[in-house]
């Protein structure tokens, strides 16, 4: 099977693997994987001996990433017996995004959100914005609906509980994360330094790299980070876990994306840390299992998730914005046999909403393995929408998963039987795709998720990426605010109930598996879901550009995606899950 073009997904689209190396990795970087047990220090000197530096050190599941500095690297260190395999990496490029575009921003809500600092901060419960009423709260109804305000009657958070995000990076200095992230954990996993040191400031430049510091030049982590831990210090308004401590770990290049071995080393130094106890990965992406360069790359990503487990640190990955179904299969990989693997379905619901006119091959994602939620271990969390008021008039059609019917699955987010867990990640289309005539407003077909952004950064400034992202951007006193929506969204909710729950029961803390299942357990399973998958019979003509046969091309309005599928054991539940 020809695999997709690449996609940023989770709101990044999909975050996936390149297959032409020139093309996608414009450095040269080899990942070369070890004899297990082969020591640093022995890995290092083969790299060296062999005409390569190192530039990614993933030596705790044993390989390492390197660049040749002499002819003829890859044959030298595959000759080394100490060597398993050596392999060309791949970038993730931001290709398109997943029925997502931008419907503009809007002025700050009235006052100065200064108004005192007890929890909640004041925009948390704000009952109305711009002429639009929620009694949950209009800005931050999530919460609401993760029955989060009761959890803060047990705890708001403990201090020792961290929780690493792998992202863009954040902006540490945003006023509602400065007191939040912890500078001596985390850091910068994009090796401009190195790479400048080979290749020139030029040709780094030339080739796209241009995100080399650190800090979040896009906006995406900063406001990952504050959606789990935004500090309660009465301004603007709070994260889920106010009270833990955020490790930011930058593994993608704004504007550019990041290599597996960027994001890997990342992930292997955060689980290497004594104080990480949570990882949050906001992206994903889709491998062919049948690629012997995929499946080398599936193994390396699933020996980081294993070494994270047995460091006792839960993993989270969003569940993606493809809107196919991620089924729980057994499989081989590679040589390899995993169990619990998220595999897209090998029928109709494997193809993806199709942009009219497109060519259908980047959505065929039907065999794919998705990584990172889709490896066995990591928590996979879809996205449920929001809903505020009664659609408008020029909505043709009157259908259960309009607005009005609560917590049902985003009409992006995938779903299938590797679902372990929901939480809501927002929509605002009437829960209608865009290419099906979604173009409502934030007002009445909901809102997105609420949280800080870098106002200088790529979300908010560029029109290409807000578009991808459906942001809507403002500031106040100088800092950035804005409305993201995707599943990018819904793991980092889960992920600040996960850290609510680790501060409350702290019996859970390095024992994964007991955590979910405590997440599991305590799950709201009274949701019903309306929201039906895509629908094959409208894909010539979504292709073709021409009107759809039933109104809406992509969705399935007989036929709701069942509970299990579209929710995992449930929506997350706080306040259940902190109670003894």
């Amino acid at each position: 099977m020809k695999r997709p073009s690449l996609l940023l997904a989770a709101i990044f689209g999909a975050l996936a693997f390149a297959s032409s190396a020139s093309a996608s990795n414009p450095f040269g970087i080899t990942v070369i994987r070890f004899v297990a047990g082969t020591p640093p220090a022995q890995m290092r000197a083969a790299v060296s001996s062999a005409g390569g530096a190192v530039v990614g050190d993933l030596s705790p599941i044993g390989a390492l990433a390197a660049v040749p500095t002499a002819n003829g690297f890859a044959e030298r260190i595959r000759r080394n017996p100490a060597v398993v395999a050596a392999f060309q990496d791949a970038l993730l490029v931001n290709d398109r995004g997943s029925d997502v575009n931008q419907h503009g921003g809007g002025r700050a809500p009235d006052g100065d959100g200064q108004l005192g600092a007890s929890l909640p901060d004041p925009w948390h419960d704000l009952p109305s914005f711009l002429g639009v009423s929620n009694p949950e709260g209009i800005l931050q109804w999530d919460d609401n609906r993760m029955h989060v305000p009761a959890a803060w009657g047990t705890t708001s958070g403990d201090r020792q509980i961290v929780v690493a995000v792998l992202d863009t990076g954040v902006d540490s200095e945003h006023r509602e994360l400065h007191s939040v992230v912890d500078r001596n954990l985390g850091g910068n996993f994009i090796p401009c330094d190195d790479l400048r040191q080979l290749f020139g400031l030029g040709y780094i430049d030339r080739a796209g790299l241009r995100d080399c510091r650190d800090g979040d030049f896009e906006g995406h982590g900063t406001w990952v980070a504050s959606r789990i831990a935004g500090a309660a210090n009465g301004f603007a308004s709070n994260g889920v876990a106010p009270g833990v401590r955020i490790a930011s770990y930058k593994v993608l290049a704004a504007g550019f994306g990041g290599l597996s071995s960027w994001i890997l080393s990342g992930l292997v130094s955060a689980c290497s840390s004594n104080d990480v106890d949570l990882v949050n990965m906001s992206i994903e992406g889709y491998l062919n299992p049948s690629d012997p360069f995929d499946a080398q790359v599936y193994g390396l990503v699933a020996d980081a998730v294993s070494y994270c487990r047995s460091r006792g640190i839960a993993v989270f990955g969003a569940a993606g914005n493809e809107h196919v179904r991620v089924d729980r299969v057994n499989t081989t990989v590679g040589g390899r046999s995993f169990e619990g693997v998220g595999r897209v379905s090998l029928g109709s619901e494997g193809i993806a909403s199709v942009t009219p006119g497109a060519p259908l091959a980047p959505f065929d994602l039907r065999g794919l393995l998705e990584v990172p939620a889709g490896i066995p271990g990591v928590t996979m969390v879809s996205s449920t929408a929001n809903a505020i008021g009664d659609a408008p008039a020029w909505i043709p059609l009157r259908w259960q998963n309009h607005v009005g019917a609560r917590d049902q699955l985003a009409y992006y987010s995938n779903y299938g039987s590797r679902v372990d867990l929901a939480a809501p990640g927002g929509a605002r289309r009437y829960e209608i795709p865009l290419y099906d005539g979604g173009d409502g407003d934030i007002l009445y077909g909901g809102w997105g998720s609420f949280g800080a952004l870098e106002d200088k950064g790529l979300i908010c400034t560029n029109p290409i990426t807000s578009a991808l992202f459906n942001s809507a951007c403002f500031k106040l006193a100088g800092q950035g605010f804005g409305w993201l929506q995707g599943t990018s969204m819904s793991s980092p909710n889960a992920v600040g109930v996960a850290a609510l729950t680790l501060s409350a029961r702290q019996n859970l803390i390095g024992r994964p598996d007991a955590l979910l299942a405590r997440l599991q357990s305590t799950a709201n399973q009274s949701p019903v879901n309306y929201m039906g998958p895509n629908d094959p019979a409208n894909f010539a003509a979504s292709l073709a550009g021409t009107p759809c046969p039933t109104g809406y091309c992509h969705i399935d309005q007989a036929h709701a995606v069942p509970f299990a599928d579209a929710y995992g054991a449930g929506l997350v539940d706080a306040a259940a899950a902190v109670a003894h």
